[in-house]
């Protein structure tokens, strides 16, 4: 009788694990990332979050104009070459 007791208290411990599992660790994962998603674009705010957008849609971002003079930094590098004959 005791043996048996033991056996259904573990399938029971075993069944309620299993569902919980099935429940709340997803739950768990998804609080979890977006946690470290939040505190990631809080430290770094120069990286913007993507938004969703339709198929379809176009945006263009200016980034400056080479005639005024205030192209940003981060477009690339200017390096000197020369030609080989």
């Amino acid at each position: 009788m005791g043996i048996l007791r033991f056996l259904l208290i573990v399938i029971a411990v075993y069944l309620v694990f299993r569902i919980l599992t099935r429940l709340i660790l997803p739950w768990l994962v998804r609080r979890s990332i977006k946690k470290y998603q939040d505190s990631f674009y809080e430290r770094n705010p120069q990286i913007r979050r993507k938004t969703k957008q339709k198929e379809g849609d176009v945006t263009v971002e200016k980034v400056g104009t080479e005639s005024s003079g205030n192209v940003p930094d981060d477009i690339g590098e200017y390096i000197d070459y020369e030609d080989i004959k």
